[in-house]
């Protein structure tokens, strides 16, 4: 994954797209969790449905039901 940088995550990628992909599929690898680490100290804020999505996504980290592959 090419670098970019944490104010431009936004514009970049569509967050919301990539959490749903990952609570769907069950897995997540690292360079999922590091585009969520860079969206979320992004100057640009998430949205207020991206912020569900990633509730949703880390509830079910907690549960289990979420593997982290590599």
């Amino acid at each position: 994954m090419a670098h970019v940088p944490a104010t431009n995550i936004r514009s970049a990628i569509n967050i919301g797209q990539i959490m749903r992909q990952v609570i769907v599929s069950g897995k997540i690898t690292r360079a999922d969790e590091l585009v969520f680490l860079r969206a979320m100290v992004a100057e640009d804020p998430l949205t207020p449905e991206d912020l569900t999505t990633l509730r949703q996504l880390m509830q079910r980290l907690d549960m289990g039901l979420i593997k982290v592959v590599e």
